[in-house]
């Protein structure tokens, strides 16, 4: 579980990063199929691996302020309410196969534009 969430969260930063340039994103290694078959338990630390990878994208050179949206809005939230973001997104889409990567980073951006 732990390299898992090694994993997420250097799945997260090159997200964070990519956003500010013209690059190809890497699949990463889950699709959202692959979160909805996952527990609870594993739903939540997905999400907290997600955004704990995103927050430290400045070490990889992403502007701190690019951010900003995403630690006020996730500081609010549970991992629980988290999670039930994401799934709920997931389940709003039409393709399973979609990357999980960037899927957790558009339902948290469409989340939390909507706050």
């Amino acid at each position: 579980m732990k390299h898992l969430l090694v994993l997420i969260a250097f799945i997260a930063i090159v997200n964070v990063y990519a956003a500010q340039q013209t690059v190809k994103i890497s699949p990463g290694f889950f699709t959202a199929k692959d979160y909805l078959d996952m527990s609870d338990t594993e739903k939540r630390a997905y999400v907290t691996g997600q955004i704990n990878g995103m927050l430290v994208a400045p070490f990889f050179g992403a502007p701190e302020e690019n951010l900003s949206w995403l630690k006020t809005c996730s500081g609010k939230m549970s991992d629980e309410q988290l999670a039930s973001i994401l799934t709920r997104y997931i389940r709003e889409q039409p393709n399973p196969q979609q990357n999980l990567n960037v899927v957790t980073f558009t339902a948290l951006r469409d989340a939390c534009r909507r706050q």
